[in-house]
């Protein structure tokens, strides 16, 4: 009988910002451990929240064996490996000191404009240990904030946000990302005539990550089935797992079920050529198919495929006022949009910006987008680069060209 221990720590501090205020602190402990035992080829797993018996909680894995779950024995090699990269983001005792002066400066700053949602912290840790010696841990700290932000005079809940989580904390950084969408937010323009690129958040690529899941692809019903190994977009698409220590704050360089990659990548397309798919090691197993890290599991429960941290474009340091000099659309919130069985994407668009020159200048109507994601990732793909007009929010973005639907 083989045997996992996960265990998962974290401490958070949130305050919650409502009209300017800050009306609330919530400070927040985790632990969260769980057992999973392999015998002839089945899986029993017992989850607990808090300290307590880990004896006792293998006993109940143990016992969860009868419910015949198969499963292959999944271990790690042995591979021992510890990275904590905390910086100190922000000491606890700045926490709330920072959380309100950022609050009464944007509201100084802003006076047209109402601020809400939260300001947050977090320390975690996460450590994997199995019956093949594997040792594994990282802990990482962060600080994020994320902001609703509404015009004083409408009516809407909400009219645009913002949103950033880095190692590190400036307000001033913060202040002047806000700047850079305020301060022209009521310099309103007409959608331009001419055909311009659009600029949009590399988001969009949760469209496609579904159908990189290995049980959708050979099952058949995947936009990719049948395509592994063939050249499907340009070039410029690199598209793959990244888990570099510090890469992405607060994501383990091991997925739920223990698995490392190599230098901690893994493809799913490089240079526009579909080089692999999403798997656990059930999947892999079944599927013969190579370990991608996906394996996702709630404490408590058997791993499946799911886990996409550290899923991003590979932009290769290109900035975007490098590639854009001059005339772009800025897409800053949509709502919804879906993607067609074959490739047809669609989002409504409730706010851009017209981007001239390396910087915003005016607000746009309300539009929507649609392309195929066959041509988005394609022909009409212009660049996948960092967003460099922003000084602390971590943005990266495809440029491409979109069919724009006015309303």
């Amino acid at each position: 009988m083989n045997k996992q221990k996960i265990v998962n720590k974290s401490r958070s501090y949130a305050a919650t910002l409502a009209a300017g205020e800050v009306t609330s602190l919530r400070i927040k402990e985790d632990e969260k451990t769980v057992v999973r035992v392999y015998d002839g080829g089945k899986i029993g797993v017992a989850g607990r929240i808090g300290e307590g018996d880990d004896k006792a909680l293998e006993k109940q894995a143990e016992e969860a064996l009868s419910q015949n779950i198969p499963y292959p024995d999944a271990l790690g090699s042995g591979e021992k490996r510890h990275e904590d990269i905390c910086k100190g983001a922000i000491a606890e005792d700045d926490f709330l000191p920072a959380a309100k002066h950022l609050a009464a400066r944007l509201k100084e700053r802003f006076p047209d404009f109402i601020f809400s949602d939260k300001f947050a912290a977090e320390q975690m840790e996460s450590t994997y240990r199995d019956s093949a010696g594997t040792d594994l841990s990282y802990a990482s700290d962060s600080v994020e904030v994320s902001l609703m932000i509404k015009a004083a005079e409408s009516s809407n809940i909400m009219d645009l946000g913002y949103g950033a989580r880095r190692d590190f904390y400036s307000e001033d950084k913060v202040v002047s990302d806000i700047a850079k969408l305020l301060d022209v937010y009521r310099n309103k323009l007409p959608l331009p005539e001419e055909k311009l690129p659009v600029i949009i958040d590399a988001g969009v690529a949760q469209y496609i990550l579904s159908h990189m899941v290995a049980e959708m692809y050979a099952s058949g019903a995947s936009l990719f089935s049948g395509k592994l190994g063939q050249k499907l977009f340009s070039d410029k698409v690199d598209l793959l797992i990244d888990r570099t220590p510090g890469k992405d704050a607060m994501v383990p360089f091991f997925d739920d079920e223990g698995v490392t990659l190599p230098q901690d990548k893994f493809y799913f397309i490089k240079q526009g050529k579909l080089e692999g798919l999403a798997t656990y090691r059930r999947s892999a197993a079944m599927l013969n198919m190579p370990l991608s890290g996906s394996g996702y599991a709630d404490f408590d429960s058997v791993p499946q495929s799911g886990n996409f941290r550290g899923v991003q474009f590979d932009d290769k340091g290109t900035k975007l006022t490098d590639v854009v000099k001059g005339k772009a659309i800025y897409i800053s919130v949509t709502s919804g949009g879906d993607m067609t069985p074959d490739g047809n994407v669609a989002t409504p668009v409730m706010l851009a910006y017209l981007y001239d020159g390396g910087k915003l200048v005016g607000t746009l109507p309300e539009f929507g987008i649609s392309g195929n994601i066959y041509d988005l990732l394609g022909n009409d793909l212009i660049a996948v680069a960092k967003n460099d007009m922003f000084d602390y929010m971590e943005e990266q973005v495809l440029v491409t060209y979109f069919n724009i639907d006015k309303k």
